[in-house]
């Protein structure tokens, strides 16, 4: 059997069949209309989901094997059906969230009583708890999650591709089967739901495309299903961005008092836009990264769990400080000072405020034992049983020491966001310090019994590129996700490619509110021509300005030569007078004067 043409056919009669649906919903009226709390701008069509269920149901329907249990297929197409039917009541009757949860819990306990769910035979209490919370949860992550055209739907189609490998490599053929007609279906609703939606999926569709995913995540039978923390581990990083957008939400709104299940715009994808991106980058940045943390996931069913399961743990901190940059960012409908307009939002300012350090000793006590455990693992191409209990036993040493020496040399002091070459030197000097006394420590204590030296070299290279790579994430963020945002401000051209410029520039990029689109150098050096800051070009000299203005559509000019004489200003400023537009001059301050000439 091929699980191609399986995908291929779902798709086919997605393709078809939505259009349909979509007319039907536009003839009778059942069109999404624009709300305050929602992110469409134009009236839509809803009830997608009919067409993604029927598109999936059809070829599974179609298909026969025997390698697949007729009970438990059916069971799985039951509970699905179940999810699906009040979703669609949902969506006709707007039925309240507690009568939503109860049928969630009813089509879990389903699945239950049929055995989909985790496997763990040593703690069967534990994995019926655990099959409650993770169904019951990413149903209504996903529910949440389609908020934004496509981002849903192509979120998906992502996870069940993965989940589509996972099954062909564990041999689970309902998962595959199941995962290869869910990926084809919301592949050919993505074409019409796709930036700009022509119909939305409903929650007929969003929520029983969370119930399946969760279900086929948990049912695989693999090597791994045994052990508590590989069993949840493959299915949380193939789901991480529908878990945490939600929790990004759940933990924002609960501290700002307002309840979780209330649709709003204040999600991680609108909080993408709001800094910039289009709305079409966004739903593709979401699409990287669950396609990376699927790619993670695999790589733990085909190799050793313990490489992905490091790699794990830094998505894990990455996905935090993306939430911390998100979370500095103003949603739409939001303002700046709501932050602090309750007590539960006051609470929250003070902890970011204040208590944030709390969460970088955190991160950098997770680094320090990861680095020496990863140290022993790369030395012998894996963990040896007989060196985890040097591991145990060093760790304790080695984690207040090396906290101790970050403290003294300033790093829980400086704002990550504004990170620099000092930073770095400090960071340099922490871990190369930390390093030297470690050695000395384990030298002294235990006479390197059990610690091969080249264990320190490797831990000292190891923790120096994770500490200064944590603390470059949230200035990487804003700089390389404003690169991707849509170009937006007034065209500017800057006299002066020297520090001056480069300050300025750096400025018009770190705040958006200046509304300045700086887009290239002018300088009289010719040894910069050609060459960029930041990704601006330097175009050439200052006789070159009455040529570039129209060229490159400049609205202002600004001259950043501060240290230049008053005659050199003058001459400038005549040279772009003839050009038609305001030019302003930066002084040696830092704030700008008024417009020296308004064309």
């Amino acid at each position: 059997m091929s699980f191609v043409y399986l995908g291929i056919a779902a798709f086919i009669l997605s393709v078809g069949i939505t259009p349909l649906v979509r007319c039907v919903a536009i003839r009778y009226g059942y069109v999404s209309q624009p709300k305050e709390d929602r992110w469409h701008k134009n009236p839509t069509p809803a009830f997608g989901g009919i067409a993604i269920f029927v598109s999936f149901l059809i070829p599974i329907l179609a298909v026969k094997t025997e390698a697949v249990p007729e009970h438990f297929l059916m069971a799985f197409l039951m509970g699905s059906g179940m999810i699906f039917v009040l979703g669609l009541l949902d969506d006709f009757l707007h039925i309240q969230p507690y009568s939503k949860l109860i049928g969630q819990i009813i089509a879990t306990s389903f699945i239950l009583v049929n055995e989909l769910g985790f496997d763990i035979p040593s703690y069967p209490f534990l994995g019926v708890f655990l099959t409650f919370l993770w169904v019951v949860g990413i149903t209504n992550a996903f529910n949440l999650l389609d908020n934004m055209d496509g981002l849903s739907a192509g979120t998906g189609a992502i996870v069940a591709l993965c989940l589509l490998v996972a099954g062909i490599m564990t041999g689970n053929l309902l998962v595959a089967i199941c995962s290869a007609s869910l990926c084809g279906a919301l592949l050919g609703f993505l074409c019409f739901n796709f930036y700009p939606a022509k119909i939305f999926m409903g929650d007929s569709g969003s929520l029983f495309l969370g119930f399946s995913l969760a279900t086929l995540a948990i049912t695989g039978k693999g090597e791994y299903a045994t052990n508590i923390f590989f069993a949840i581990l493959i299915p949380v990083l193939v789901l991480a961005v529908p878990i945490f957008d939600t929790t990004f939400v759940a933990l924002l709104r609960l501290f700002n008092g307002k309840a979780i299940s209330q649709g709003g715009r204040d999600h991680t994808s609108h909080r993408l836009v709001a800094f910039g991106l289009s709305e079409k980058t966004t739903v593709l940045v979401f699409y990287g990264m669950s396609l990376i943390c699927g790619v993670v996931a695999l790589l733990g069913l085909k190799f050793s769990m313990l490489y992905p399961s490091i790699l794990a743990i830094l998505i894990v901190i990455v996905l935090c400080y993306f939430g911390v940059f998100l979370s500095g960012i103003v949603a739409y409908g939001e303002k700046a000072e709501e932050l602090v307009s309750t007590s539960r939002g006051f609470r929250l300012n003070l902890f970011l405020m204040h208590k944030k350090r709390i969460g970088e000793v955190i991160v950098d006590s997770i680094l320090i034992c990861g680095s020496f455990a990863l140290a022993f693992i790369i030395r012998f191409d894996g963990l040896p049983s007989e060196y985890i209990q040097a591991i145990v036993h060093g760790v304790p040493l080695l984690l207040p020491l090396k906290l101790g020496i970050f403290f003294y040399f300033g790093l829980y002091r400086g704002l990550w966001r504004y990170v620099g070459m000092q930073d770095m030197v400090n960071i340099l000097k922490a871990v190369t310090l930390g390093g030297l006394i470690s050695v000395v420590v384990m030298v002294m204590v235990f006479r390197f019994e059990g610690y091969p030296r080249s264990v320190f070299v490797i831990d000292w290279m190891i923790l120096l590129l994770s500490v200064t790579g944590v603390r470059m994430l949230v200035k990487f963020f804003e700089e390389y996700l404003g690169n991707l945002a849509e170009p937006k401000g007034k065209r500017l051209l800057i006299v002066g490619a020297g520090d001056a410029g480069e300050i300025a520039l750096r400025e018009m990029k770190s705040n958006p509110q200046l509304g300045y689109l700086p887009v290239g150098f002018i300088d009289d050096d010719s040894k910069k021509w050609g060459r960029s800051i930041h990704g601006v070009p330097i175009l050439g000299s200052t006789h070159d300005i009455p040529g570039l203005v129209p060229t490159y559509q400049i609205e202002e000019i600004l001259i950043a030569i501060p240290s230049a004489p008053l005659e050199t200003v003058n001459e400038l400023l005549k040279a772009c007078r003839d050009s038609g537009v305001v030019v302003r001059v930066k002084p040696k301050t830092v704030s700008w004067e008024e417009p020296a000439y308004v064309g």
